[in-house]
């Protein structure tokens, strides 16, 4: 097992399930959220506020979205906020993610998963660790499939030489989010630098 959370297989659209929506703007931009009763089916980011989902039900496949109501509302912003906060505190609960993929996906995901807040992997590397060094493009496209932002955290996957690739909510977001994990870590090597020094006799 090398996911830190579980990637539950997800088909929402099959099924007839009906998904329950929220949007918070958060110091990332819009983040919109699908959620089942158990689970969180998608989390997206955007530049602007989405009234209607319509960005929403595009990454959801045709899944029925509905607003939620005021107690589920309450537990979307407050998984979208967790989500963030996650970003740096990984001692924090895992959330639980239903998705929509390949097993290629799925495996691809749960290697992203490992990348450490703070620090990227370049596409090659993701290949190489999941022992498919040869599946460069096609951990790619995995990548460009995950509809989990930040909880699928594909933002730190990265090309060779340095550049960022692609990302599906924007390249400049993609630059933000691994701007605002680098400077968390910094601040907390920091700070348990200065603690160690304090503790000396």
């Amino acid at each position: 097992m090398v996911s830190k959370a579980d990637l539950t297989p997800h088909t929402a659209s099959a099924t007839g399930a009906v998904l329950a929506w929220t949007e918070l703007e958060t110091e990332l931009g819009w983040a919109s959220i699908a959620t089942s009763r158990s689970a969180i089916c998608a989390l997206i980011l955007s530049d602007h506020s989405d009234p209607q989902g319509k960005k929403l039900s595009q990454a959801v496949q045709g899944a029925a979205l509905k607003p939620a109501g005021a107690a589920r509302a309450r537990q979307n912003q407050q998984w979208i906020r967790t989500a963030i906060a996650r970003l740096v505190d990984e001692t924090l609960e895992p959330l639980p993610l239903a998705v929509v993929g390949s097993p290629f996906d799925l495996e691809t995901w749960r290697h992203i998963q490992l990348i450490p807040p703070g620090e990227t992997r370049s596409y090659q590397q993701l290949a190489q660790a999941m022992n498919r060094s040869s599946a460069v493009r096609a951990v790619a496209s995995a990548c460009g499939r995950n509809r989990h932002a930040l909880l699928i955290p594909c933002h730190r996957v990265v090309r060779s030489d340095g550049g960022l690739g692609g990302y599906r909510w924007q390249l400049e977001r993609k630059a933000r989010i691994l701007t605002y994990e680098r400077d968390a870590a910094l601040a907390q090597h920091t700070n348990a630098r200065q603690n160690i020094l304090i503790k000396k006799p």
